[in-house]
């Protein structure tokens, strides 16, 4: 598993978030890219919306997943179309949400907790995430990209702060089930900052906000070599970054 980013409608994005679970989401969204979504047949609906509010989403794929989106980009090129796997992504969320606005799944069962980090985590985590969207990204990580590091420090010796988390009663019963392969009873906590301490490293290697803007640069550029040369395109960049 490796985390994207992709640059997804705002609109679009709030209203999937609301309509799916977050710990069925990830799996719907895999099973309907792998299995049932094909291109449109008029292919500029998908880049109609490009002035679009986006927002940067990060999602935990497999190489199944990433491969049919860059499979799905090929066939847009067939077809002329220069198409962002951010693109793809835009339409699949949009018809899912179309999809489960009309046959809603039912609602989760929701949890909270307060949990002692080491004093200082809250800050380093606001600089690289949303504090809006923390519960629900972390929640996804904890499903999808979490694997038990073998070490889980005391929190005895060290200045702590709270954290409040809210999320699916699925993502409390996964900390659950790994305290116990590990033999802590009532070691939710510890399973929760090992998971949170991999979620911020992950965060770090892979900033969510370059990495969506350097996809939809590829993209751009791509755009820009379809009307012009590349050693023109080459002499605007150079120019551009030396202002």
């Amino acid at each position: 598993m490796k985390q994207y980013s992709f640059n997804i409608t705002a609109v679009t994005l709030e209203e999937f978030k609301k309509l799916l679970p977050t710990h069925k989401s990830k799996k719907i969204l895999k099973s309907y890219l792998l299995n049932e979504y094909e291109l449109p047949e008029i292919l500029s609906d998908l880049q109609a919306d490009f002035e679009s509010e986006k927002v940067v989403q990060p999602y935990w794929m497999a190489d199944d997943e990433i491969n049919k989106l860059d499979l799905l980009v090929k066939q847009a090129k067939l077809k002329d179309y220069n198409l962002s796997r951010s693109a793809i992504m835009r339409d699949i969320m949009k018809n899912l949400v179309e999809l489960y606005r009309n046959n809603p799944i039912q609602k989760s069962e929701y949890g909270r907790q307060t949990f002692k980090v080491p004093t200082g985590t809250k800050k380093r985590l606001s600089s690289l995430i949303e504090d809006r969207e923390l519960s629900y990204e972390l929640s996804s990580f904890i499903m999808e990209g979490y694997i038990p590091s073998n070490n889980f420090p005391s929190m005895r010796n060290q200045e702590q702060e709270n954290l409040d988390f809210k999320s699916d009663i699925d993502v409390f019963n996964k900390l659950d089930e790994v305290a116990e392969e590990y033999g802590f009873k009532k070691g939710r906590a510890k399973i929760f900052r090992d998971a949170l301490s991999q979620f911020e490293k992950s965060l770090q290697s892979n900033p969510i906000k370059k990495a969506a803007l350097k996809q939809e640069l590829k993209y751009l550029l791509d755009e820009y070599k379809t009307i012009e040369d590349v050693a023109i395109i080459r002499e605007v960049i150079s120019n551009y970054l030396k202002e």
